[in-house]
């Protein structure tokens, strides 16, 4: 999705050809990625002549924030301290993080 989101429009080659070195994906594995993003209606498929070309429907923002919701719900049941708790005790955070965390935990507090 990451190329999709920065490129797009793309074909499925054109997709595969962008990924990072290393990936270790193959083609038909980025058609089959492909086509169930369809399914889900992530992105959309235009027949251009030969071959597809995929669009991104859905932002990158409201993708991470649907997907974000989803992992809290199923691997939290929706307790978002637990899943706070869970990453801070486990991340290696940087000095800036840690204060940017502390100043919107902060704000938080101010507002309940």
């Amino acid at each position: 999705m990451s190329v999709v989101w920065s490129r797009g429009p793309l074909t499925a080659t054109e997709v595969f050809g962008s990924l990072p070195s290393g990936h270790g994906w193959k083609q038909k594995t980025v058609n089959t990625f492909l086509t169930r993003l369809v399914d889900k209606a992530v992105v959309s498929a235009d027949r251009r002549e030969k071959a597809f070309v995929y669009t991104a429907r859905v932002s990158r923002e409201k993708y991470v924030q649907a997907e974000s919701n989803s992992f809290l719900q199923r691997v939290f049941q929706g307790a978002t301290g637990d899943l706070v708790l869970h990453f801070c005790q486990r991340a290696d955070m940087t000095a800036d993080e840690i204060r940017e965390l502390e100043l919107l935990l902060k704000e938080r507090k101010v507002r309940k």
